[in-house]
């Protein structure tokens, strides 16, 4: 099963499996939420099992699926909040972004969760979430979330108390995440509790991949002056001719520019960018501002940034070899754009 969010491309592809205690109702849940930019997947463990494990579970499901872009701190403190009244519940969650091939997560109590490496190196190995005692809707410890980098394959998996330990060896990576999780539950399954697995692997943002160099966070004037600076520095190492070495960072000018004055903070990601051999500089602004109603119109020309160059969201287009515009009203605006060398 692919997610996506509107108009992006596949960010994971992923599956399930997941069994109750003697085939009754189950109390574990889990939750694959795309949002803006990224996708949200978690693992619920309602106490216990049976009917009120259930309702527990089913009652986090439903607060992340209300408020999945947020952070995953401000997730789990909802849930805490929303679930006084039920048993409680233990919790993984990760956020995937494909913007800067990053996987972000967090756990509370006893749902395990790993991540095993595509392309195992000294610099890329596998990662086992470290979760803090507690139990979600009832006693809360300190919350702390960690960010990993990951490449396309990396795969995520992650497993209720249900599944013995050690369910990440031996086995056929290869093997789609549907696959895995349904040879995890028969393999590992315990038989005295509720056994749920939910396997995502990263698939990235598109068939282009970039390796994201710089990030520049636009806050003031002068933070667009540095997106500027870092884009031309970044454009000369790539090899790319002075002239697209001038295109593109007044491009970033003009994107940088509309972060600030529509949305009053935002970031600059400046990376670098392969098909297949041909190489170049991604830009990708980032704002959670209150995103472009009409994008026909923003991309206009004469619907320029105050105070830029007068060229706005058209004339970046124009000055780039390619360019694609993102926005949710409400929910932010994600600007890519691509110079490529001769």
């Amino acid at each position: 099963m692919n997610t996506d969010g509107p108009g992006e491309h596949p960010i994971i592809d992923w599956g399930w499996a997941g069994a109750g205690l003697d085939g009754g109702e189950s109390g574990d849940a889990h939750v694959v939420l795309p949002f803006h930019g990224g996708v949200l997947v978690g693992l619920v463990d309602g106490l216990g099992h049976g009917p009120e494990a259930a309702t527990a579970a089913k009652a986090t499901v439903a607060l992340l699926r209300s408020h999945a872009p947020e952070s995953l701190p401000s997730l789990v403190e909802r849930c805490h909040a929303g679930l006084r009244k039920t048993r409680g519940v233990v919790i993984s969650l990760a956020a995937l972004r494909s913007r800067d091939s990053s996987l972000t997560w967090i756990g509370v109590g006893n749902v395990d969760a790993v991540l095993l490496r595509a392309r195992r190196s000294a610099e890329s190995r596998d990662e086992a979430l470290t979760t803090r005692g507690g139990v979600v809707g009832f006693q809360l410890p300190p919350l702390r979330e960690s960010t990993l980098s990951v490449s396309s394959g990396d795969t995520l998996i992650m497993a209720t108390d249900g599944i013995r330990a050690g369910f990440s060896s031996g086995l056929a990576i290869h093997k789609g995440p549907q696959e895995l999780a349904e040879s995890i539950l028969v393999r590992d399954a315990r038989g005295t509790d509720d056994a749920h697995v939910l396997v995502a692997r990263y698939v990235g943002g598109g068939a282009l991949s970039h390796d994201i160099r710089a990030r520049v966070v636009i806050r003031h004037d002068f933070d667009i002056v540095a997106a500027r600076l870092r884009a031309r520095e970044l454009g000369l190492q790539q090899g790319l001719a002075e002239g697209a070495v001038v295109a593109m960072a007044t491009a970033v000018t003009e994107v940088a520019r509309n972060i600030l004055v529509h949305a009053g903070t935002g970031e600059i990601l400046l990376g670098v960018a392969d098909d297949g051999g041909k190489r170049g500089v991604v830009v990708v602004a980032l704002d959670e501002g209150p995103g472009i109603p009409d994008i026909a119109r923003a991309m206009q020309d004469g619907y320029s940034t105050a105070n830029g160059l007068g060229l706005g969201l058209p004339g970046a287009k124009r000055l780039m070899d390619e360019f694609d515009i993102v926005s949710l009203v409400g929910g932010g605006t994600e600007v890519t754009m691509r110079k490529w060398g001769q």
